[in-house]
């Protein structure tokens, strides 16, 4: 039976699908069986990661009586995406901080941004999303409304509640395909869904190893982050865990050139997964973590018997901005 810490809002189904990825095993001639977590089917807002985080932080905010939302992120923010849709379903006013100038067209999720009919404010770096928010805020308190703050990629100990359950689900999942899931696979960037995971596998996969694929940063920068999450979200649930910089895995070799810009590798791990299981990944998170998982899974550096799964933590809708990036030679 699933264990919950907090009470959350239920509006995406439980438990999302486990699939075995028969075809690309087959193709890649691996030892160990393949899996998927289809956590980019939450149905809210085209799906994704946010939603299980969001079903929590949303919780939080309807109890509070907000009438109003606010968070940022960047022009691609499926955060953002997810975060509007929430909003849009539960009658609440969304507005939205994104970083750079409104001056590309609007393709992705910035298209949706329009459709679901969010406020648009375009600061020019992400440092000042706490000033221009606190603003924000001030001004629609004077208006009688009631605004809730998201923190960015609501990356919170209460956002990462919703990666604890993740975790659970896969162990159970497990159980019932007969897998031993030894590596899990996952896009790494503000912190919240891998520091989640690091504390579900602590109670729920012990024997599996977290695999962080970091979208923009350094292991020397990007694993104290998680671990200091981490910790700070076992505490939140009661949980004496302590995690150290030495307990994260982040591969920080596959991210490219910077945050957004995208791979090589990336792309050719979204055309094969596309090609051999109709699987869609994205080239900002998804794709660039798949191809970590397909390079250290050819290179042999995960032989070691146990079979591997990655959580698709969705961000598709992005992919239509970077359709050129796919032809170029």
């Amino acid at each position: 039976m699933s264990q919950r810490f907090r009470d959350r809002l239920e509006l995406i189904s439980y438990p999302t699908r486990l699939e075995e990825l028969k075809n690309l095993r087959k193709v890649l001639n691996a030892k160990q069986r393949l899996f998927i977590k289809r956590d980019d089917l939450t149905e809210i807002g085209l799906g994704g990661n946010k939603n299980r985080k969001l079903d929590y932080v949303m919780k939080e905010a309807v109890d509070n009586g907000a009438d109003t939302i606010i968070t940022f992120g960047a022009k691609q923010s499926n955060h953002c995406r997810q975060t509007l849709a929430y909003a849009v379903h539960l009658g609440l006013e969304c507005h939205l901080f994104l970083t750079g100038e409104d001056d590309t067209p609007h393709q992705g999720n910035l298209f949706i941004y329009d459709i679901f009919g969010a406020h648009l404010h375009f600061v020019e770096d992400e440092n000042d999303f706490p000033i221009v928010s606190e603003n924000l805020t001030a001004e629609l308190i004077a208006k009688g409304k009631k605004p809730y703050v998201i923190k960015f990629a609501a990356s919170s100990p209460l956002g990462a509640l919703g990666y604890i359950d993740s975790i659970q689900e896969i162990s159970e999942q497990a159980k019932v395909v007969g897998a031993d899931i030894g590596h899990l696979f996952l896009a790494s960037g503000s912190g919240g869904t891998q520091a989640g995971a690091e504390v579900g596998a602590r109670l729920f996969l012990p024997n599996a190893k977290i695999h962080g694929v970091s979208v923009s940063r350094k292991y020397d920068e990007q694993a104290p982050k998680i671990a200091d999450l981490a910790t700070q979200t076992a505490t939140f649930i009661g949980r004496n865990f302590i995690f150290e910089k030495s307990d994260i895995i982040i591969h920080d070799k596959y991210f490219g050139e910077k945050y957004g810009i995208p791979t090589v590798l990336g792309i050719d791990a979204i055309k094969l997964l596309g090609r051999t299981e109709a699987i869609l990944l994205d080239p900002v998170y998804t794709g660039k973590a798949f191809s970590a998982l397909l390079d250290l899974l050819q290179k042999g550096e995960l032989d070691d018997g146990r079979d591997i799964a990655f959580l698709h933590t969705g961000g598709y809708p992005a992919i239509f901005n970077f359709t050129e990036a796919f032809y170029e030679k």
